[in-house]
This record gives C-alpha cells, sequence and structure tokens, in this order.
C-alpha cells in the first residue's frame, strides 16, 4: 500500500510503466520487467532534482480498497455461513476477513453476497473458488471472471 509520499503506477502488459513527475510533470516510459517478482518500490529522480517514491503495480486489475460488508456460504463445507468484510476488490476477485478464516481451504468453492459502496448500493452475489488463506484474510477468484469483467454492476463501480 502507498505511503502518503509514494504513488502507484500499474505496469502496462508489455512491462512498462509511465512515471511522471508530480511536481513538474516530466513523463517517460520506462521498462521495469526486470522489477517484477521482487523490488517494487523505487526512488525516482526527475531532472527538475525532484526525489519521490513510486510503487510498481503489477496486477492485471485494479483492486480497489474496501471495507464493504457482506456473508458467505461455503458450499465445500456442508454450506457453512458467516458474516465477512470485504477489504479490497477487483473485476476478477477479492479480498475479505472473516472470523472463521481457519475454515477456509484453498480451493474451496463458496457464494460471497455484498454491497457496493456506491449510490444505489448495489447488491453483488458472485460465484467465487478460495485461492489463499492467511491469517484472517481470505483471497478468492470469482468464478467466469472473464464474462463478468465487463458487467454493469462492477464494472461501472470500477469508472
Amino acid at each position: 500500500m502507498p505511503d502518503k509520499l509514494s504513488r502507484a503506477i500499474y505496469v502496462r502488459p508489455d512491462n512498462t510503466a509511465v512515471i511522471s513527475c508530480n511536481q513538474c510533470g516530466h513523463s517517460k516510459n520506462v521498462p521495469v520487467g526486470t522489477y517484477k517478482g521482487s523490488k517494487n518500490r523505487l526512488k525516482i529522480k526527475c531532472k527538475c532534482s525532484n526525489i519521490f517514491t513510486v510503487i510498481l503495480e503489477f496486477r492485471k486489475n485494479f483492486r480497489k480498497v474496501t471495507n464493504l460488508l457482506g456473508e458467505y456460504t461455503n458450499h465445500s463445507q456442508k454450506n457453512i455461513r458467516g458474516n465477512i468484510i470485504v477489504k479490497n476488490l477487483s473485476i476478477t476477485g477479492l479480498k475479505f476477513i472473516s472470523q472463521g478464516t481457519g475454515k477456509f481451504r484453498n480451493g474451496d468453492e463458496i457464494t460471497l453476497l455484498f454491497r457496493l459502496d456506491d449510490t444505489n448500493r448495489t447488491m453483488i452475489k458472485r460465484e467465487a473458488t478460495v485461492r489463499g488463506v492467511d491469517k484472517n484474510n481470505v483471497r478468492c477468484e470469482f468464478e467466469k471472471s472473464s464474462e463478468y469483467a465487463l458487467d454493469g454492476e462492477l464494472g461501472f463501480y470500477f469508472m
């Protein structure tokens, strides 16, 4: 997560990023593929002598930090139900916290139900697969995520 003095820069599919100085506005297209998988925080010195920090974001999809209340049903474990807080969200998946994360395993098939914080308080229901469990964080990938990529609900939310 970027601190107040750094900002996220999204890396293009060709492993380049446009880095621009927030002081003078000078921008440059820079190859950053060598940093993938290792260093993602870079200190940059502009030609105007301004020094700033950028964080390279190699994710395929924008991930929005959220704090949305919702619930889950874990079909892989006798339809266990519980409450969640969606901590971040993208077109293809999300991360949530739950009191009972010990119940989740990689590969679990779950249904997620939560409301967006948009003006309509849009209800989202998605089938998902658990892709990772770490302490109280559960990371999920939406089923059929490519079909949902352009849907009106989440697509409009990220515009």
